[in-house]
């Protein structure tokens, strides 16, 4: 599933590029990197450095935040928006 996220973004960066002139690889690259930074700065600005998964919902990513606190796994968690996903960041 995300195997296909990323090969779908590939190709649409990779069409937006061609009427602007741009090289596929340079429109690749800045897509990528905007993908990648935005969930990346959120969580480091809270100190929590562990990744953990992304969600469809912000509902369903709270769920699993709140669920690995009540079970003891981390303390503190936080959703951080993506471009299409929220992305779960913990303590632990």
């Amino acid at each position: 599933m995300k195997f296909r996220k990323s090969l779908t973004a590939l190709v649409a960066a990779a069409a937006l590029a061609a009427p602007l002139g741009l090289g596929a690889s340079e429109a690749v690259a800045g897509t990528v990197a905007e993908a990648a930074a935005a969930p990346v700065a959120s969580a480091a600005a809270d100190n929590l450095p562990v990744y953990r998964d992304w969600y469809w919902t912000y509902g369903n990513c709270v769920g699993a935040g709140q669920q690995g606190v009540d079970r003891g796994h981390w303390d503190r968690y936080q959703c951080a928006s993506g471009d299409v996903y929220w992305h779960l960041w913990t303590n632990r």
